[in-house]
């Protein structure tokens, strides 16, 4: 075996073929430790050592799919128990192994010749030779070839190799994670890879099956890779093959067919009830909750709606906890507060594994690759309990910001191999693409309500991603610009610039911003704005809804610090659709409450006579009434009651006195209204939460 490299290995083949692949690879076994987890196959957690070693590769493989045995003969051939044919092959071009040698990435090369029926190619006499393969490398990836040669390229775009089993030389195993026309990446099983030897011993080939994850309900109360092995042995062990309660689910199934879904029609209480009133969840509805990076409470959020299902007495949504974070500390911190939250032994936690600090290059692609891999294992789990059993499921992916590092490690591979002018530049610069959108979309997309005929389960999932600091960071605000900063913009932005100028107004980010003055593309810290938001903007395109949490608020002291001008759901929208994600007992109460927030902002700062205070008063008390900390999640029944306080102006005097949101005396003042209209109206109460609704009777006694 020969010995591990640190850095990319590559091939010094020239191109055969017209077009390159890149396919990576990964596997998900490490040796280090976790310096706090938790003991999972018991009723009482406790604090102990993660020992991460040991991991042999007839667990790894176990974990797979059924078909797959626990140690692959060394052989070229593919392996006879896949029972799955050969639909493509492709020849080695580069390697990355990780720091620990037990993962690693690999670029290949698909055959595209194996995409056209030779029989074609001889009807045709368009035989793909190796000069016109290489003329065509050297003028483009695609650029000047035949018509069967461009066949072969749509043949390639149009195949989806996601999620399939790739079976290199000797047996070792694979799986697509993502593709570029003709590039795909793969996450594989082995850190160690010998490029050596004859052009038969190299070939890589990719399967019609997909690799699968093995689930059942003991998975709850475990933590586990995303192949569904556990992460240390005290938590529970995979089910064998042969236990009839276990089900395989491709990790990364395809998005459901419409003849599979249904309409979103029930909501996903969060226990919050700015989200459940501003912008509910639908069973089945996928959510993106954005925050920045110093942290507002997103991860506050999701903790605390996963409290609520699982809390819950009308049978709330089993849970799934995705971990996709390279950084051990904030592994642990997750698992410590799921654990504080009371949930731990709940839940199914699927998290990455520990990897040597290294600065190796292409170690950031071996994080992205697991952490995607992380994200598409947690929602398999979720979308298989919800076909088999009919159940609801919750899934959280904390976060998708790997996705986007993975993303651009692409794009640098492609450019690597065809040049800078034949990758789009559009993508280079940050801009969306087709191929960048179904690569998010193969993940955001797969939530789901099936349809009665398919169990009438639901798959929701949440996504959390962040954005570095408040536009960019402190550094951001301590910009001053000139007035030349301004030469390429438009008079009339010169011309309000000028004013600020004359007034020895700083030309600072926050004062521009104020007042709704662009600034300058030529920045640098505007450049990392425009780019950060604007792939928030793709992400939000692709999805049925976001939270946005926003760092003033938090600073402000509102908690959550939900942004209602950009929080909104998009299920439901539209006077022609039945679909709804919010519950019938909040819709009357948060009707046109977004725009009472907009316009109480908009007359902030007016004179006591200037007929702002009622409209102030109003959202202030509302403030007041959905204030939730973390860990203060309610039912639904107490957050209609406390938002019918604030809509019948019965919290304004507790606010004149100085009981306002965000106060130990305004917390009280709920909780004390709260427990009192429990005590004296607990049939109202259970009623609502039992029917998510508010019937004129129960509105009458409450």
């Amino acid at each position: 075996m020969p010995t591990a490299k640190k850095t990319m290995v590559k091939s010094n083949l020239s191109f055969p073929m017209v077009a390159a692949s890149a396919m990576t690879f990964m596997c998900a076994q490490n040796s280090s430790i976790y310096s706090h987890a938790f003991v999972t196959h018991s009723r009482s957690f406790k604090l102990h050592a993660f020992d991460l070693s040991n991991k042999s590769s007839r667990q790894f493989s176990t974990a797979r799919q059924a078909s797959v045995i626990d140690e692959m003969p060394i052989s070229s051939d593919v392996p006879k128990n896949l029972n799955s044919k050969v639909v493509a092959t492709a020849d080695f071009y580069s390697f990355i192994p990780s720091p620990n040698n037990q993962s690693g990435i690999m670029t290949i090369k698909l055959r595209e010749e194996d995409c056209i029926p030779r029989e074609i190619q001889a009807a045709k006499g368009d035989v793909l030779t190796a000069d016109n393969k290489q003329s065509s490398l050297e003028s483009g990836m695609f650029a000047n070839v035949s018509p069967m040669v461009k066949a072969a390229k749509k043949s390639i775009e149009g195949e989806d190799f996601i999620g399939k089993t790739v079976v290199f030389p000797h047996g070792r195993t694979g799986t697509v994670i993502a593709q570029r026309p003709p590039i795909a990446f793969v996450i594989c099983d082995f850190g160690i890879y010998d490029s050596e030897g004859n052009v038969e011993d190299r070939t890589i080939s990719i399967l019609g099956t997909r690799t699968t994850i093995p689930i059942a309900n003991h998975l709850f109360g475990s933590i586990i890779d995303c192949y569904g092995n556990p992460i240390s042995s005290s938590t529970t062990p995979v089910a064998a093959a042969s236990d009839t309660s276990t089900i395989n689910r491709a990790i990364f199934a395809p998005i459901p067919k419409v003849s599979d879904i249904a309409l979103i029609n029930s909501p996903l209480l969060t226990g919050t009830a700015m989200v459940d009133a501003l912008s509910p969840i639908g069973k089945g509805q996928n959510m993106l909750v954005i925050g920045q990076e110093t942290g507002v409470g997103q991860r506050d959020l999701v903790i605390g709606a996963i409290k609520t299902q699982v809390k819950s007495t009308n049978g709330g949504a089993k849970c799934v906890y995705a971990i996709t974070s390279k950084d051990s500390n904030t592994r642990n911190q997750i698992l410590e507060q799921l654990n504080e939250a009371g949930v731990l032994e709940d839940i199914v936690v699927v998290c990455t594994r520990d990897h040597p600090c290294a600065e190796e290059e292409g170690v950031e692609a071996v994080h992205g690759a697991e952490a995607i891999a992380v994200a598409a294992a947690a929602c398999s789990i979720g979308e298989g309990l919800a076909f088999a059993t009919g159940v609801d499921t919750f899934v959280v992916v904390d976060d998708i910001d790997q996705h986007k590092m993975f993303w651009d490690w692409t794009t640098r591979i492609l450019i690597d191999i065809y040049g800078l002018n034949a990758v789009v530049m559009d993508d280079t610069n940050g801009g969306a693409s087709s191929e960048m959108r179904g690569f998010y979309s193969s993940l955001i997309q797969r939530a789901v309500q099936f349809n009665e005929k398919n169990g009438g389960g639901s798959m929701t999932l949440s996504l959390l991603t962040n954005l570095q600091g408040q536009f960019g960071g402190g550094d951001d605000e301590s910009t001053v610009f000139s007035v030349d900063d301004f030469a390429e913009s438009s008079e009339k932005v010169r011309q309000r610039v000028s004013m600020l100028v004359n007034k020895n107004i700083p030309l600072t980010p926050q004062n521009l911003r104020k007042i709704q003055i662009p600034l300058p593309v030529a920045s640098e810290s505007e450049k990392k704005r425009r780019l950060a938001l604007q792939h928030i903007d793709d992400l939000i395109s692709m999805s049925d809804g976001q939270i946005w949490l926003d760092e003033n608020l938090y600073n402000k002291g509102q908690r959550p610090a939900v942004d209602a001008q950009r929080s909104i759901t998009r299920v439901g929208i539209g006077a022609d659709t039945n679909s709804r994600a919010d519950a019938p007992a909040l819709r009357s109460l948060a009707g046109g409450l977004r725009f009472d927030f907009a316009q109480a902002d908009s007359l902030d700062g007016a004179g006591t006579n200037s007929g702002a205070d009622k409209q102030i008063m109003k959202k202030k008390a509302y403030l007041l009434a959905m204030h939730q900390g973390p860990g203060e999640e309610r039912t639904l029944s107490d957050n209609c009651v406390a938002m019918m306080a604030a809509s019948m102006r019965l919290l304004d005097s507790a606010i004149r006195d100085g009981h306002i949101a965000g106060t130990r005396e305004g917390q009280a003042t709920i909780q004390a209204l709260i427990e009192h209209v429990r005590k004296v109206a607990p049939d109202a109460m259970a009623e609502i939460d039992t029917t998510l609704d508010m019937s004129q009777s129960v509105k009458k006694v409450l």
